[in-house]
């Protein structure tokens, strides 16, 4: 939890004119959502603690319905990606980015 709240902490500081928040759903939620107000689009992501990438834990960044209703209440999907503590690297459609290369990257 912690990880997830210095993660949305630094970005919300990085990126002042973009709205940052975490999306909650009836079932699922997407850990954090980079919502660009001016050009109308969307990032979304999940924060995970784990150094293994696996497909459990993108299954809400693929979900159909979701998606659908972010993109139709904050603007086009640019990115879906999962921050972990493993190794940057991308799976399909789905990016998986080292939470230390993405904090520094932020600045």
């Amino acid at each position: 939890r912690m990880m997830e709240e210095i993660v949305l902490l630094e970005t919300k500081k990085a990126q002042p004119k973009k709205e940052v928040f975490k999306l909650k759903f009836a079932v699922g939620e997407f850990d954090m959502v980079v919502c660009d107000p001016e050009n109308v689009t969307s990032e979304l992501y999940e924060i995970k603690h784990s150094v293994e990438a696996v497909p459990q834990q993108y299954r809400h960044l693929v979900d159909e319905q979701k998606c659908k209703y972010t993109a139709f209440r904050f603007g086009e999907i640019i990115r879906k990606s999962v921050i972990y503590r493993g190794e940057t690297k991308k799976i399909g459609e789905i990016e998986y980015i080292n939470v230390e290369e993405y904090l520094n990257e932020l600045w």
